[in-house]
């Protein structure tokens, strides 16, 4: 018997994906899970005969030990007891001036964290080749566990809600500005026929602001970038119709403890539609809207080239083509189907501006909008459902544990 000690460093879209659902999901006879959260106070990760009990090691992002002295104590132990530390990775760890982050990332000196961490780990994983060809400059001992879709959550049911138009939909955080920029001009482009046919659909918004002490503060979204965001899809409201539903757009969050999270039957015409951020065991209903998934990706960038193509991995699930960037995670997968015949939606090359053209091809053909989801969802089932990648982790888990430490 394998004994391993998940831990899982929070409860959303990190940890969801690549610690708690792809361990939860863990039915084999020869390996026990017991999965726990870092944050909680009474995990005894000091304590020798806790640790003791198991085989292997698998965490992401970064276990909050309260100085160095516990740190030695807890890699002790590791190697006294022959616990094989396995580390998630599923970011770059390097950022660049213009991330969110990066005042925080230098202060805390996050790059010789993370660097120390995959050091010391038996072993890595992560989401794509193109990372784990990076990783190998700290540690060569890095594996590929892709994320994955459990299709039997309820979340990813592919129950649609029905509709006449052709709906596309954009989801993501507030970090994506430099990729939004790709296709701001692209939407100014949108002629009469095309409004009238399809939908856009932004996911995410949201105006929470998480404060320093605790608590949450409610930003003005005249300053946030969902603001920026909210113009480049709806070409800074002149896509917006009603005065009803733009005063509704105007003084609407997810503040409202809105259990529809901005969907209303009354303005459901509108081709701009807003979606509050939903929680993470909800998350993928938001496809529940959506045909055709857009995903632009800003290139000769280093943080966006570690990403996965989990936007192609979700938007199968539920049946959807992609339109996609020509860069990075996103030509790992054959999407066009130059390679197998079989093409799932369209990549876009940066500084060629034909967004618009590949969005209205899908508005004027719309058994192509069909025909490619149902190549995307197949392709999706056979190489990134649970099932699949829930087998080759199985298999890690089994021979990284049976190693004898050299």
């Amino acid at each position: 018997m394998i004994r391993v000690l998940v831990l899982s460093s929070d409860t959303d879209g990190v940890g969801y994906f690549r610690t708690l659902m792809p361990n939860l999901c863990i039915n084999d006879p020869d390996i026990k899970i017991e999965l726990r959260l870092l944050s909680d106070g009474t995990l005894p990760l000091f304590d020798e005969n806790f640790l003791k009990q198991f085989n292997l090691i698998f965490y992401n992002k970064v276990i909050p030990f309260p100085n160095p002295e516990k740190e030695d104590i807890f890699y002790g132990l590791c190697k006294k007891h022959n616990i094989k530390v396995l580390y998630d990775i599923d970011d770059y760890w390097i950022l660049d001036s213009t991330h969110l982050n990066y005042k925080n990332w230098k202060t805390n000196k996050s790059q010789e964290k993370i660097e120390g961490i995959m050091a010391k780990a038996d072993a890595v994983t992560t989401t794509t080749s193109i990372f784990a060809d990076k990783i190998r400059e700290i540690n060569p001992e890095v594996y590929v566990l892709p994320n994955a879709i459990n299709h039997k959550e309820q979340q990813w049911d592919q129950n649609k809600y029905e509709s006449n138009k052709t709906r596309f939909l954009w989801g993501g955080g507030i970090s994506h500005i430099v990729d939004l920029r790709l296709i701001k001009d692209e939407f100014k482009k949108f002629d009469k026929n095309f409004l009238e046919k399809s939908q856009f659909v932004m996911c995410g918004f949201d105006m929470r602001i998480k404060m320093q002490q605790g608590g949450l503060k409610k930003d003005d979204p005249r300053r946030s970038q969902w603001g920026f965001f909210e113009g480049i899809f709806s070409n800074n409201g002149k896509y917006i119709k009603g005065m009803e539903y733009r005063n509704f757009l105007n003084n609407s969050s997810n503040f409202d403890n809105d259990i529809d999270y901005g969907r209303k039957e009354e303005f459901l015409d509108e081709f701009y539609q807003r979606r509050h951020t939903k929680p993470i065991l909800l998350y993928g209903t938001q496809y529940r809207e959506c045909d055709v998934s857009v995903a632009p990706l800003k290139n000769n960038h280093s943080f966006n080239r570690m990403k996965s193509q989990l936007k192609l991995i979700e938007a199968g699930i539920y049946k959807c083509p992609v339109i996609q960037s020509n860069y990075g995670p996103y030509t790992i997968d054959d999407i066009e189907g130059k390679k197998d015949g079989i093409q799932k939606g369209w990549l876009i090359d940066e500084g060629k501006n034909n967004w618009y053209e590949k969005m209205k091809w899908y508005v004027d053909n719309p058994s192509a909008v069909k025909e490619h989801g149902e190549a995307a969802h197949e392709y999706v089932m056979e190489n990134y459902s649970m099932e699949v990648v829930g087998k080759q982790r199985v298999a890690l888990y089994k021979e990284i544990a049976s190693r004898d430490r050299k």
